[in-house]
């Protein structure tokens, strides 16, 4: 009888902890209506370290100074006899082998496994119960990995910061890679635990540079380089201005001459250059693949790999390019579909990085301003569409910017994708982040139609760090017109203040 009852006695002591338990596990459930954020970060925002956490770590990429000046020290003499000898071919195999002694920690084998297995991210942000209003969690990763991968990991982050935090659904905000990180999470997981996707910058359409670069165009042109470099000469002050006008001037007379010569010397080792260093330490790293435009993946391919050597790294690339990028705007329109919010931010009004063909392209500095939209019509840079120019599609609104630089109407999504000039890529103010926060925590889908202070087309204000509505005022955000009456008075102001 006293066995009976004992065994009666943990029956019923076992149910009441369980109910404890899960009354418990109900009670927490948070209702604080602070969604947490995710921010999936963007290609190599945490650096890569050799053997890390040990006494023997060391920088992977991003790689230390001092391995770059011995570098340069060891191709000082090279350099001299190809001057003397014109020997480009011995130069190119001495550089090579240079440059792929240098970065041999973060290259991969011909199947896209890492050559160094000790190379890891140098430290990764775990997930966070704390989801107070404007913060966020960051999902680091180490870039090089297969993308279904890093995907992969991303919901362990995710279904981790659900339970952390008590809340069934996140917020993701994906960052130039993080935006190819986050379709292939789409993709595989589905859309359950997700409310909110903002695409800032977001490279799950390609980039051009890499691309060029993947179907062996090197070309440069001194007017893109000129442009680059002047990204740097930002804002509208009157100091500012006189600057980028003496740039501009100046480099009209330099940069051709510069530019032809350093287009003609890698004219001269490309070939090389490309069969005993660029195609192994590049083509073989998965992750980078991701930034291989649509319309160039299978030139690229072809270019880059062999079907039979690499026939296990193909495998893995294949399936993002085919599943995901070409797939891109389905999974979008699924994703809204099943109850996800979604919006598109793209910058604009900085000059592309000057490598190849396409280097004329409107950009963030880094991302072509037509990718980061998923098809934006775009000026060239420094340009305009020109005078009397119609948008493509006439859907009743207006999706034309006031300085006549973007025909946001053949975009996939014009109803959610926002443009702001003048914003580069990823740094990001104080009122932008204000913006991606209102999109987070807005119910519902937001439309460019949404906010009053928020429309379609907006302007990074570098002074104050605030995002303002672009007006006929202030769109000229690069402009070369200096008052030298202005001038005047602000160097005698400099000089009494000596």
């Amino acid at each position: 009888m006293k066995k009976l009852l004992a065994v009666f006695l943990s029956v019923v002591i076992a149910f009441s902890l369980s109910v404890s338990i899960f009354a418990q596990a109900e009670k927490e459930e948070c209702d604080c209506g602070n969604i947490p954020v995710i921010f999936v970060s963007g290609f190599a925002y945490t650096e890569l370290v050799a053997n890390a956490g040990t006494e023997d770590e060391y920088g992977a990429f991003g790689v230390e100074s001092e391995a770059i000046t011995d570098m340069v020290k060891k191709l000082i003499l090279p350099l001299f006899e190809l001057v003397f000898t014109g020997n480009y071919d011995k130069f190119a195999h001495k550089l090579s082998a240079e440059v792929n002694d240098l970065f041999y920690d973060t290259s991969c084998d011909e199947n896209g496994n890492p050559n160094n297995p000790t190379v890891d991210i140098e430290f990764f942000e775990y997930p966070s119960q704390y989801h107070f209003r404007n913060r966020k969690s960051t999902f680091r990763y180490d870039w090089r990995k297969d993308v279904f991968d890093i995907a992969a990991e991303l919901n362990d982050y995710i279904e981790e910061t659900k339970r952390l935090t008590g809340h069934s659904k996140v917020a993701l905000r994906a960052e130039s890679m993080g935006g190819a990180v986050t379709m292939a999470y789409l993709h595989t997981y589905g859309y359950d635990s997700v409310e909110t996707v903002v695409m800032q910058s977001s490279a799950f359409d390609g980039i051009e540079m890499m691309t060029s670069l993947f179907v062996g165009d090197l070309s440069l042109n001194a007017k893109s380089v000129m442009n680059y470099v002047g990204n740097f000469l930002e804002g509208n002050s009157t100091e500012m201005v006189f600057y980028r006008a003496l740039y501009n001037t100046l480099s009209i007379l330099a940069y051709t001459p510069v530019v032809k010569l350093i287009g003609g010397f890698i004219g001269n080792i490309e070939d090389v250059v490309y069969e005993d260093c660029i195609k192994s330490l590049f083509g073989y790293i998965p992750g980078i693949w991701v930034f291989v435009a649509e319309d160039a993946y299978e030139e690229a391919k072809e270019f880059m790999l062999d079907e039979e050597v690499n026939k296990e790294l193909i495998k893995k690339i294949d399936r993002y390019h085919y599943e995901v990028m070409n797939r891109k705007e389905d999974i979008i329109e699924d994703a809204m579909a099943n109850g996800v919010n979604f919006a598109i931010i793209s910058n604009y009004g900085k000059a592309a990085v000057p490598l190849g063909e396409e280097s004329s392209n409107q950009s963030d500095f880094l991302i072509d301003t037509k990718h980061t939209s998923l098809g934006a019509t775009c000026a060239p840079y420094g340009e305009t569409l020109g005078e009397g120019y119609v948008q493509k599609i006439d859907d009743g609104h207006n999706h034309l910017s006031p300085d006549n630089v973007i025909d946001a109407s053949t975009c996939a999504f014009p109803e959610i994708t926002w443009f702001i000039k003048d914003m580069m890529h990823t740094w990001y103010t104080d009122g932008y982040n204000e913006f991606v926060y209102t999109l987070i925590y807005t119910p519902g889908q937001e439309t460019i139609h949404t906010y009053d202070e928020y429309p379609q087309f907006l302007c990074n204000n570098q002074e104050t760090e605030a995002l303002e509505p672009l007006t006929a005022e202030n769109m000229n955000t690069q402009s070369t017109d200096v008052d030298y009456i202005a001038l005047i008075k602000l160097l005698i102001t400099k000089a009494e203040e000596a």
